[in-house]
């Protein structure tokens, strides 16, 4: 029988690797289940980059099968790939349109497929981190906030 804590990673992994399931959303909310922050962070940086890794992998075949994508994107879209290229694309992508997607546009504006896994990798963990420190800090503070409330009569 498999441990029920090995069930809960195997789930922070697959929401964090579905597409519009983000980290942000995916950190906070197992911390909230009681899970451990950093191995919570870790699994759902896996979770989502590993999907990442896929997409670059096969993007350029897939292009082969069944031609390239439309490469008509939003005018916001457009404006982010041509102000900050892709550093930009890759650090806005979890915010806007999440990861999975910025890479897809990435590789379908031409950028190169190594480029685009470390800009998306690098990207993946500074939002991991940046995660983990509010949700800490988060929890943390209604802790406190609730304690207090509790002392006053």
């Amino acid at each position: 029988m498999v441990p029920d804590f090995l069930w809960q990673y195997a789930l922070v992994f697959l929401a964090a690797a579905t597409p519009w399931l983000e980290i942000m959303v995916v950190i906070p909310v197992a911390v909230g289940f009681g899970l451990a922050p950093l191995p919570v962070t870790v699994v759902s940086f896996m979770g989502n980059a590993l999907p990442v890794f896929g997409i670059v992998a096969l993007f350029r075949g897939w292009e082969r099968r069944r031609g390239p994508i439309k490469r008509r994107w939003s005018p916001r879209a457009q404006r982010v790939w041509d102000r900050y290229g892709l550093p930009g694309v890759a650090f806005a992508g979890p915010l806007i349109t999440g990861i999975h997607l910025a890479a897809v546009m990435a590789l379908a504006m031409g950028a190169d497929r190594r480029l685009t896994a470390v800009w998306m990798t690098l990207s993946l963990a500074v939002w991991s981190l940046v995660t983990l420190v509010a949700t800490v800090v988060g929890f943390e503070s209604m802790g406190w906030l609730f304690d207090r409330l509790q002392e006053q009569p």
